[in-house]
């Protein structure tokens, strides 16, 4: 190191304490004044017999000037620079910058100790955070609040970065709005305006979520389609009494009307809750049916078509009858088509031959009859016959009709017939049966022959009182007291 110069600092260790700055300048000092001094010594040696110095000139220290001898005055010759003892090295100064927040450890201002921070850091060493900073744990470096503008009270955090917030916001940088708040804005957040039927809201538009008590809207300010707003309780909402069956099970209240009023009926159905049949329909288990009348009644005389409680047709017309107009009059048939009932048209026989008539002198024949004398006046054996044709025809139609009554009622005998006939042959078995068992159980007795009479005893106590006259034959016997058969016929007449 050259005489004079400072010393460049040395690196220490980040934590040891910069050397203080008045014993800097103390060694500089002290450096200066040595050299001046072994200067001035020098010369004083040298020439303290000759008269006074020139002007001071500061000898360069690469020179050795010899001493003046003998007053020569030849040209000084430049000598070869001798070594010369180093003097003391001052003590090195530490700025001891930190690590994190510095841009260099090692570079600090020398006289006050100042280290060059990042943003965000400050202190003499940069080993603090500046406001609206926080240090990161556990790295230690830090961060900054980036607090909102809008949901936060200051731009300043905690410790822990959390930014203070202002009413209804909520987050570490108070960016959200709470639960039942929404549209954030430099006055914070505002309360969900859902009608006490919902506690939640979208964050940004407001939409409630969650609508109760069968609501809904934006903000839960209609009910749900099947549902009224009660007159009597504006923000409750009533179920239509409308079914979804007999009609769409939407309903309304007209403007001066406390009672609901259903939207649109069903097809067949009427009244203001769709409870009630239509005309041209008939309740059938609670269910209103088309009238079936085939188009064969008065629509504007009668427009209910059928009575509404069982479906009979009102007055048939073109000629038809029966519960549902389905058959023609007496007298009457179906065209081709089958949808008209027509008159019947007769065609009368009229004979081809007559028998000749006794007429007077004067009176003379008529012309022969043609075949077919639509006008003329006929008989009454022909008319008789007419009318009996048609009766007959009539009479046929009739038991047609009555036909299926009657056969219902032979099948119904038959099975009456049949079930009595089985009851009857059940009845003989079991009669029969009886008889064998009775039979079977019949006494057994033991008969002693001694000589005028028969005694008996019985094993069997199942009949007490029977009659053993059957076990004898009936030739004159006579059963005898104590169970004693008397004879009264000849021994030759026993019958071993």
């Amino acid at each position: 190191m050259a005489p004079g110069r400072c010393p460049r600092p040395a690196r220490a260790p980040l934590g040891r304490p910069p050397a203080p700055r008045a014993a800097h300048r103390a060694a500089r000092r002290h450096h200066h004044h040595r050299a001046t001094t072994v200067t001035h010594h020098h010369h004083d040696h040298h020439h303290h017999h000759a008269p006074p110095p020139p002007p001071t000139v500061h000898p360069r220290p690469d020179l050795h000037i010899p001493p003046d001898r003998g007053g020569d005055k030849r040209r000084r010759r430049r000598m070869p620079r001798t070594a010369r003892p180093a003097s003391p090295a001052p003590e090195e100064f530490m700025c001891n910058c930190s690590l994190v927040g510095s841009l260099n450890v090692t570079q600090c201002n020398q006289t006050t100790g100042q280290c060059t921070c990042h943003q965000g850091y400050t202190g003499l060493h940069c080993e603090t955070c500046e406001e609206e900073f926080y240090r990161d744990q556990p790295q230690g470096h830090c961060l900054p609040c980036n607090c909102s503008s809008q949901g936060a009270v200051s731009s300043l955090c905690s410790s822990s970065g959390k930014c203070q917030c202002k009413v209804g916001v909520q987050g570490v940088k108070c960016d959200q709005c709470q639960d039942g708040y929404y549209g954030l804005h430099s006055n914070g957040c505002v309360p969900c305006q859902c009608n006490n039927r919902s506690d939640s809201c979208h964050a940004i538009t407001g939409a409630c979520l969650n609508c109760q008590g069968d609501s809904e809207g934006v903000h839960c300010e209609e009910c749900k389609a099947t549902f009224y707003r009660n007159a009597t309780a504006p923000y409750s909402c009533v179920r239509c009494p409308c079914s979804e069956v007999t009609s769409t099970g939407t309903c309304h209240i007209k403007s001066g009307q406390l009672e609901p009023e259903c939207n649109q009926c069903a097809e067949g159905y009427t009244g203001r809750n769709c409870n009630k049949c239509d005309h041209g329909y008939y309740n059938s288990d609670s269910i209103c049916v088309k009238c079936e009348c085939h188009g064969h009644v008065d629509g504007v005389r009668y427009p209910q078509i059928c009575k509404p409680e069982s479906g009979e047709c009102i007055e048939c017309l073109h000629n038809t009858a029966g519960f549902h107009c389905e058959q023609c009059r007496e007298g009457f048939t179906r065209d081709l088509d089958g949808n008209n009932c027509t008159e019947e048209e007769v065609t009368p026989e009229v004979p081809t031959t007559w028998r000749p008539t006794t007429l007077a002198s004067n009176a003379t024949l008529p012309p022969p009859l043609p075949t077919t004398v639509p006008n003329s006046t006929f008989s009454p054996t022909t008319v008789q016959t007419i009318f009996s044709i048609g009766s007959s025809e009539n009479s046929t139609s009739a038991l047609a009709d009555v036909s299926w009554t009657q056969f219902n009622i032979i099948i119904l005998t038959v099975i009456i017939i049949v079930v009595v006939l089985l009851m009857g042959f059940v009845g003989a078995v079991y009669t029969y049966r009886e008889y064998q068992n009775r039979k079977l159980n019949a006494p057994f007795w033991t008969i002693e022959l001694k000589e005028d009479n028969i005694s008996f005893s019985s094993y069997h106590d199942s009949i007490p009182n029977a009659d053993v006259s059957g076990l004898l034959e009936d030739d004159g016997n006579e059963v005898a007291p104590n169970g004693q058969l008397t004879l009264t016929t000849p021994i030759h007449n026993y019958k071993a």
